[in-house]
């Protein structure tokens, strides 16, 4: 079977784990599940030991296939999670130059403007804010005050051309922004999924290694299988 195959057996099960019980991983999720498939593996040569003990010998079967849901909802939040890093250096990259370009469209309406008083105002609205966002919301504000009031700024020989890519940059960096951010919240529902599919496959692990340490406590090459 396929990760994605194994993760549609698991599907339900996994979602339907309360939100309280949910456990963050401790170690990387690649480790963690490495891991879990050796157990899975060991714990199968000592099945009859192990369930004469009484283990349910089915969380033995159950590790091999949750092991490969949780591999993969891990390639799914990955892809995710380095999308947003990407968005995050391309931002990084590009968003000087828009800061830059706002603040010249700024210090240019300012001087066009400034016998104009409301309009001299919006100018001086815009200016407030200095966040990612305001730059972004600035820069399309810019654009339609230009449009509407386009004398005064040919006036002083100003690019009216500029309204137009001040018109594009906010769209494409707006853009970029929301990939930056959109992602990164421990709430994401990929994020969240991966972390309920890594809670039950601990659970399991956890009840089988307890098994093991209780029946192999003297036997030391078979007990160290059993310890994480």
């Amino acid at each position: 079977m396929s990760y994605s195959d194994d993760f549609e057996q698991w599907e339900e099960t996994i979602e339907n784990i309360p939100a309280k019980d949910v456990k963050l991983p401790n170690l990387p999720i690649d480790d963690f599940v490495a891991s879990t498939e050796t157990l899975a593996v060991d714990a199968n040569e000592d099945r009859d030991a192990l369930t004469a003990a009484g283990l349910d010998v089915t969380l033995i079967d159950e590790l091999t296939p949750l092991s490969g849901a949780l591999r993969y909802c891990q390639a799914n939040w990955m892809s995710i999670f380095r999308a947003r890093e990407e968005a995050q250096n391309q931002w990084k990259e590009q968003s000087p130059e828009a800061f830059e370009f706002r603040d010249e469209l700024l210090h240019a309406f300012s001087f066009a403007y400034r016998n104009l008083g409301d309009v001299k105002k919006k100018v001086m609205r815009i200016r407030e804010g200095r966040s990612n966002a305001d730059m972004v919301q600035d820069l399309i504000e810019l654009a339609v005050l230009g449009e509407k009031y386009p004398e005064p700024l040919t006036a002083i020989n100003f690019d009216l051309e500029k309204l137009t890519q001040s018109r594009a940059l906010s769209h494409s960096m707006s853009e970029l922004l929301a990939a930056s951010n959109g992602a990164a919240g421990e709430g994401n529902e990929v994020k969240v999924l991966r972390d309920k599919a890594y809670t039950l496959l601990a659970e399991k692990a956890r009840i089988i290694r307890e098994y093991g340490q209780y029946v192999f406590w003297k036997d030391e090459s078979k007990l160290k299988r059993y310890y994480a």
